[in-house]
């Protein structure tokens, strides 16, 4: 079979499309994976080649903090 003939091509076309399409397929549904060395309030999802964690819980900012913390004292005066 040489590269040039029709039938060649349609079939490389079809090899690249599977592939472009399970690739897509993988990258598009990241699946959940747990990673015990984070703890609990982190969510971790894995892609093909990639994976990405982020928090679950909420951070609070630290000028947040200070200012409760100063209305805590300012209370109990």
């Amino acid at each position: 079979m040489t590269w040039r003939t029709p039938r060649a091509f349609v079939l490389i076309v079809a090899v690249l499309g599977s592939v472009a399409a399970l690739a897509s397929f993988a990258l598009a549904y990241p699946r959940a994976v747990s990673n015990p060395a984070l703890g609990a309030e982190w969510q971790c999802h894995k892609t093909m080649f990639l994976t990405t964690c982020s928090r679950v819980s909420r951070v609070e900012p630290a000028t947040q903090r200070r200012l409760r913390e100063v209305a805590n004292d300012i209370r109990r005066v």
